[in-house]
């Protein structure tokens, strides 16, 4: 069934985005994608006609402990029925319980395998918290890239064992 295929992928997108958002310490997401856990939409409206797929008004993804928030989520397929790219706007949010990444605008693009959250992005695993204008990870390889606003610089914060130890 062609919803089924716009729905798995809409968590291989949030599983996927914070997976080596942070360097050193990073407790990376490894699962969460391919998880046998059901997948349960909300919003206040969706809509599916031809290949696109359309939820809006307090869109709420969850599968498991992950949590993928926004105002938006819109897929769109191919012909073939493959996603071809997944955007979430608006006050956008993923969550696993250990790791939270936020932005403006999330979107997953299938040609050039990545993931791109923009517009005051905050990513934090634990204490750890990073800051950019946009982050773009790339699926196939795992590198990830911090990029600042203009007029701006990339932020972070990092605490180390022995600071933990003082507490």
């Amino acid at each position: 069934m062609r919803l089924t295929q716009v729905m798995r992928p809409l968590f291989l997108f949030a599983a996927v985005f914070c997976a080596g958002a942070l360097p050193a310490q990073a407790q990376l997401i490894s699962a969460a994608g391919d998880s046998d856990e059901p997948i349960d939409i909300t919003g206040d409206t969706a809509e599916f006609q031809d290949n696109n797929a359309i939820w809006t008004g307090h869109v709420r993804v969850v599968q498991g402990e992950a949590i993928l928030t926004s105002e938006k989520l819109e897929a769109t397929l191919n012909d073939d029925g493959d996603i071809e790219t997944i955007v979430a706007t608006g006050a956008v949010r993923y969550s696993n319980g250990k790791e939270a990444i936020t932005g403006e605008r999330a979107v997953f693009n299938d040609a050039s395998r990545t993931i791109e959250m923009t517009e005051n992005v905050i990513v934090t695993q634990g204490k750890q918290v990073m800051s950019a204008g946009k982050v773009t990870y790339w699926v196939d390889t795992g590198k990830v890239r911090f990029t600042p606003e203009p007029g701006r610089r990339i932020r972070g914060l990092f605490f180390t064992g022995e600071e933990d130890d003082q507490s």
